[in-house]
């Protein structure tokens, strides 16, 4: 993270404290909650230590997701208005910068909004010297010091929030199904109801109380006229929605190894005793129905009648017999893929519809699919 020293360098003695000031951080994040003041990235300690680590492992994590998306989602047209609620440091934008070059010469204007405005500052100076070290212009950035809710001058045809429903989430004594309803009223606000194009992507930690959150907000989209495009890959009844008890309470997440990452980010991690070996989000990429929701429909249809389409969403499960099992969503429910040949975490497949009677795994309720 070359362009963070170079930006926000720090001094000898500021480095030595780094990996305390993490660790601090992380507990402040993670085992405080409860206590937490939402506003910490105002303060210079803890705004340093999440620039220097946590906003680097979140790059790391956005950039493979960014890279990953259908290319028909990111089709950003020249002139959009896009707008990252609880941005920090501009995260979601860099990101998405990093990830997909050919957006890079597409005239786009982010409104970033956060409650924190020196975390702004300091996202809008690390990506102004990305811009210049990549040699393209930089989308235009305008800053706004607010909370989610909070209005902003122009529609957007873009909404994006990684991380933010987590910690809003905290602050609520509503039951989880009445806050996704109400959240996806004041992320819909901020867009035009008549633009078809109109496109959200919401990103969270991949836990099961984020996973469920996620599921809800899915829900909560399609009954306003919205298509899942990503990860899901219909538009039935969420199968891994972390509530189902018959299965274990699966949520939906994905998952990869962290031996790519860069070794100084891996060496910090190590320094600060927050050793990473995989990363984990859960997220939901969505898009105003229309014409893309018929063809979406039909598309299930067919699939119901011919083809199976499903995503894997586990580590691999060793079975008897040599044999690997991966559990994955359907539009048919959960199923739990059988296979000798290895798979990934988020690959989706397409089979032809079983003419058989799938059998069910005892354990977890899915749909046995033999894929080989």
């Amino acid at each position: 993270m070359e362009i963070v020293s170079s930006t926000h360098p720090l001094n000898s003695r500021q480095r030595a404290l780094l990996p305390k000031h993490i660790r601090m951080l992380s507990h402040y994040l993670t085992d405080e909650r409860t206590d937490r003041w939402l506003g910490y990235m105002n303060e210079t300690t803890s705004l340093s230590a999440y620039v220097h680590y946590y906003l680097w492992w979140n790059l790391v994590r956005l950039t493979r997701l960014f890279s990953n998306l259908p290319k028909n989602f990111l089709n950003l047209g020249e002139g959009e208005i896009c707008l990252d609620i609880g941005s920090g440091p501009l995260t979601v934008p860099i990101a998405l910068f990093l990830a997909r070059p050919e957006l890079r010469n597409v005239r786009l204007t982010w409104y970033c909004m956060d409650i924190s405005s020196q975390a702004l500052q300091f996202g809008m100076d690390i990506f102004l010297s990305i811009a210049a070290r990549l040699k393209c212009e930089a989308w235009e950035i305008v800053r706004v010091k607010g909370e989610f809710g909070d209005r902003i001058k122009q529609s957007a045809a873009f909404v994006t929030c990684a991380n933010m429903f987590n910690e809003a989430n905290e602050n609520t004594d509503m039951p989880p199904e009445y806050t996704a309803k109400k959240f996806a009223e004041k992320l819909l606000a901020y867009t035009d109801k008549a633009n078809p194009s109109t496109k959200f992507l919401i990103i969270e930690p991949g836990v099961p109380k984020s996973g469920r959150f996620i599921s809800l907000l899915r829900d909560a989209f399609i009954r306003k006229d919205f298509v899942p495009l990503s990860p899901c890959t219909h538009c039935a009844e969420c199968p891994m929605n972390g509530e189902d008890k018959s299965n274990g309470g699966k949520w939906c997440n994905y998952v990869f190894t962290t031996e790519d990452a860069p070794k100084t980010l891996l060496k910090l991690s190590d320094q600060s005793n927050l050793t990473k070996e995989r990363a984990v989000l859960s997220f939901v990429a969505l898009a105003r129905a229309g014409e893309e929701k018929s063809d979406a429909e039909k598309k299930d249809s067919l699939h119901k009648e011919e083809f199976l389409s499903f995503r894997i969403a586990s580590d691999p499960i060793r079975l008897p017999g040599n044999r690997t099992g991966y559990y994955a969503c359907s539009a048919i429910g959960l199923l739990l893929a059988v296979t000798e040949k290895p798979l990934h975490s988020g690959e989706s497949y397409s089979v032809r519809m079983p003419k058989y009677q799938m059998r069910t795994d005892w354990k977890s309720g899915a749909f046995i699919l033999n894929l080989d």
